[in-house]
């Protein structure tokens, strides 16, 4: 090494020069500024000067010692101590120096001042370990809202199912004008109140993260179609006029979560139906041209009363409404857009807002649902095989087992049944399912899911078990819960259920399950 870039080396760092024991034999004005030392305060002392006790007493940093006496570098970041007793941090280098002999005569360190970096390196550390605390702490609570936003669904759930079980089937009886007009008020009522437990339990899975799509292939023309003849109804009572505008070179059979896209829809039209009084609402589909993301654009448009620019932003967030007012005139939890936007944001999409005071309010959103070929579908072949004839065990009379824990619904399931002629016979737990399921072979199973002792899946796989033991014919098993969250209809059907029906359920779902179960073929094991 020259002697120009010796001086420059020791001019741009803080340099130390130790004997092979640590006794500090020089030092240069930078280390003794890093250290706020003067010389003569440290030559001759050992290096333990500048580090605590505690680590004096380290066996690693005794050994650093015996290898730098070995002729062996060390390097890393270190804690030192000054004279006054604060602390820095160095990047520091102890190279041993030889003498033509080969013998360690000296140690040479090197250090740059890396505290500023290292104590923003420690904040920053901290700031995430809290951040991280913080995040627990709010997922651990988020979870348990979900948890008990889930169980008081079902709290709720098993009443609401015998009042509008009750009242349905109230209002098919012979009542007089006065008493058909309070019928109707309590099924406006009872759908009311299922919007408001179903908005409210998606919100919760959207604040935990929990919201999933699946990709499936699907018919987007039927999909429409059929949400048009739903929606239809509402908008003809209001005197609306819906109208479905499917452009020609939207693709028909793609590939994405239906149920979801149908979800986001229903918000839409619903919403522009709510807020509408004359005129029309418009579905438009079309292929998307927007800078926005997503191969589709899908629009709802309505004559309606409109939104003011100002409100635009808060519209699509949780429980707002444009104005005060709105919930007193219109009613609603003000949730269905925030949804709609955490849907269309999870299917690789933009949704917003385009409307004028008076005129009307047009909701445009894309999607990401690529097009996929007709083969790809799945036909009926591949989960139905239907037939036009009833399998040759089932007679017209058939054998159905309610069960259920809660009287109350066992006996409404019986009044749906009252009239079709079948044998019906109850169970008030899994346990008695299983038993009498062993000992009669029923047609079809209507297995409560949430139960004390043994729950219906439990039950339901014994069922199974049971069947596939003594060659039994297998009865169809359809799940009737309170658990309505996608992931609950999946459980049932790994568990061996043929359909899962959230509660409440209503008659004309009761019967065309079992329409289904008598029309769909036998499978024996």
């Amino acid at each position: 090494m020259t002697q120009s870039v010796y001086e420059a080396l020791l001019n741009s760092n803080a340099v130390i020069e130790f004997d092979i024991y640590g006794k500090i034999l020089w030092a240069n004005s930078n280390f003794l500024k890093l250290v706020k030392y003067d010389l003569d305060d440290i030559v001759g002392k050992h290096h333990r000067i500048f580090i605590s006790d505690e680590e004096f007493q380290n066996l690693e940093y005794q050994s650093m010692w015996k290898q730098l006496s070995e002729g062996t570098s060390q390097s890393g970041e270190f804690r030192r101590l000054c004279k006054d007793g604060s602390v820095v941090w160095i990047q520091g280098s102890y190279t041993p120096v030889r003498n033509i002999y080969g013998d360690v005569i000296k140690i040479i360190k090197m250090a740059l001042d890396i505290t500023e970096k290292k104590t923003l390196s420690e904040n920053l550390a901290k700031k995430n370990k809290e951040l991280q605390a913080a995040v627990f702490k709010a997922k651990t609570a988020t979870e348990a809202k979900t948890a008990f936003l889930a169980n008081m669904s079902h709290e709720i759930r098993t009443p609401l199912n015998s009042i509008i079980g009750i009242t349905d089937t109230l209002s098919e009886t012979h009542l007089n004008f006065q008493q058909r007009s309070y019928v109707e008020i309590l099924q406006r009522a009872n759908h009311q109140l299922m919007t408001l437990i179903n908005d409210i339990l998606d919100l919760s899975k959207v604040e935990a993260g929990d919201i999933e799509l699946r990709k499936n292939p699907f018919s987007l023309e039927d999909l429409l179609k059929d949400l048009y003849e739903i929606l239809n109804f509402r908008a003809k009572e209001k005197g609306l006029i819906l109208k479905l505008q499917l452009d020609g070179n939207v693709p028909n059979h793609v590939l994405g979560d239906g149920d979801r896209l149908r979800q986001v829809l229903m918000n839409l039209v619903n919403n522009s139906i709510k807020f509408t009084d004359h005129g029309e609402v418009i579905i438009r589909v079309n292929i998307n041209k927007t800078e926005r993301p997503g191969n589709l654009l899908f629009s709802v448009e309505d004559t309606g009363i409109g939104v003011h620019r100002s409100k635009f932003r808060d519209i699509f967030k949780p429980f707002s409404q444009a104005d005060s007012t709105m919930t007193r005139r219109f009613g609603g939890t003000g949730l269905g857009l925030s949804i709609a936007r955490t849907l269309v944001d999870s299917m690789g999409g933009s949704i917003w807002l385009e409307s004028e005071l008076g005129v009307g309010s047009s909701f445009h959103f894309t999607a990401d649902i690529p097009p996929i070929s007709v083969e790809k579908l799945p036909s009926d072949k591949e989960h139905l095989t239907l037939k036009t004839d009833k399998p040759p065990h089932l007679a017209d009379r058939l054998k159905i087992l309610i069960v259920d824990d809660v009287e109350d619904n066992r006996n409404l399931l019986g009044i749906y049944l009252q009239n079709t002629g079948h044998e019906i016979l109850y169970a008030d737990s899994g346990i008695e399912a299983v038993s009498l399921a062993a000992q009669i072979s029923f047609d079809i199973i209507f297995m409560d899911v949430q139960m004390p002792y043994m729950d219906g899946y439990e039950a339901t796989q014994r069922i199974r078990e049971f069947e596939k033991t003594k060659s039994r014919h297998r009865a169809r098993i359809f799940a009737c819960t309170a658990n309505a969250f996608i992931e609950d209809q999946q459980k049932s059907i790994d568990a061996g259920c043929d359909m899962h029906l959230s509660k409440p359920v209503r008659k004309d779902t009761l019967l065309k399950s079992i329409n289904f179960a008598i029309n769909v073929q036998d499978k024996v094991y």
